[in-house]
């Protein structure tokens, strides 16, 4: 862990990811540089006006939120998946409303905005990316140099003893562009890859956070947004939702929350599945970690604590 650590996130901005912005507007220790997004969840578009929203909900406006794919590398439009405003509701944020946003997206595109940063802070900089790897197979594309100055790249994505939550095999932030998954994992750059195996291990509750409905506005629509998701994605609240993007970002800022990291080569099938690379199998350089359990009771614990104090004094 350091201090004044510099983070990008990356996201198409659902419900774990608003909870995963929570979390690193939060975190007193991280200088959050912005936000880029992208397609998933929602439409890139709705992934914008939704991280502008909640910036602007903390209070946060200096947290500028910058525009990325609208699509995968091989769509020529976005199609949103049937199944998704089951969890994440048909705004993405649980269909509770936010308002209109004051603040708009930055005129730099979100691939410039990360190579910039990457050009300006190197190894001071970690990149979170929690949603399709498209934006990072761009960045990889026009300046492979300056993403591998950065300190640290974390990625929410994959499946590797367990199944996939978009098909038998694929999760689904992997299966939303396999192509690009496969050029990023290809690529020479080092990820630290959080998937389902461990962030399904982070169960919270409805339980768990009631308490921010009754702080302030502010927690109440926090609450409202992960009660959505909590209660949809297993059909009850009590089983609750598993925090798969927050503990990227988590991650990313304390990598020993991860009680076993698996170093391996990955690769991307077409159909989204993540598995070893039989032709890097025994090569003695490891490009991935994997994280394959985690400290939950630290997690949500640390979690809670930071984000109910956001709550409270913004």
């Amino acid at each position: 862990m350091m201090t004044n650590m510099k983070m990008i996130i990356d996201c198409d901005t659902g419900v774990d990811d608003a909870l995963a912005i929570s979390y690193i507007l939060s975190n007193p220790d991280i200088e959050f540089l912005g936000v880029t997004t992208t397609y998933g969840n929602i439409s890139v578009d709705t992934s914008v006006r939704n991280s502008l929203s909640l910036v602007e909900l903390f209070n946060r406006k200096e947290v500028r939120v910058y525009k990325g794919a609208e699509h995968s590398w091989k769509s020529k439009e976005y199609i949103r998946g049937g199944t998704i405003p089951g969890c994440h509701g048909y705004n993405g944020i649980g269909d509770v409303d936010l308002g209109e946003p004051e603040g708009k997206a930055e005129d730099i595109s979100a691939v410039d905005f990360i190579i910039d940063s990457a050009r300006r802070y190197g190894k001071d900089l970690h990149l979170v990316f929690v949603g399709p790897l498209t934006n990072l197979a761009d960045c990889l594309k026009k300046d492979q140099e300056a993403i591998m100055s950065v300190g640290d790249i974390t990625i929410m994505g994959g499946a590797l003893t367990v199944m996939g939550n978009r098909n038998i095999y694929g999760e689904c932030n992997i299966v939303c562009d396999p192509e690009a998954a496969n050029y990023v994992f290809s690529s020479p750059i080092h990820l630290n890859i959080v998937p389902l195996d461990a962030t399904l291990k982070t169960m919270f509750r409805v339980s768990d956070i009631r308490e921010w409905r009754s702080i302030n506005e502010k927690g109440e629509k926090l609450f409202e947004i992960a009660r959505y998701y909590y209660v949809n994605e297993y059909n009850d609240e009590e089983v609750g939702g598993a925090m798969h993007d927050p503990l990227a970002a988590f991650a990313s800022y304390d990598p020993s929350i991860i009680t076993n990291w698996f170093e391996c080569n990955l690769t991307v099938e077409d159909t989204g599945r993540t598995i070893g690379s039989f032709e890097e199998l025994n090569l003695p350089e490891k490009r991935h970690k994997v994280a394959l359990d985690v400290d939950a009771e630290r997690f949500t614990e640390t979690y809670i604590r930071l984000v109910t104090e956001l709550i409270r004094n913004s």
